[in-house]
């Protein structure tokens, strides 16, 4: 996988990936790390938001199944 479709896959905008290459371009490879590192750390916020839904939905569950056996 080329590293522009990379980019894209993790939700970067056209316009921030050809700040990314602009960015490389120039040399400013710490910049690129801070664009990257930006994208990762929104990534984990999502994970950490669908952990806490599944487990919402776990309890849900679990709450519906020992409503049904106490029955």
């Amino acid at each position: 996988m080329a590293l522009k479709e990379m980019l894209a896959e993790i939700g970067m905008p056209p316009e921030d990936i050809s700040e990314f290459f602009r960015l490389g371009e120039a040399g400013l490879y710490d910049a690129q790390v801070k664009l990257l590192r930006k994208y990762r750390e929104e990534l984990l916020e999502g994970i950490h938001r669908d952990e806490k839904i599944i487990s919402n939905l776990d309890y849900m569950i679990y709450e519906i199944r020992n409503q049904k056996s106490s029955e």
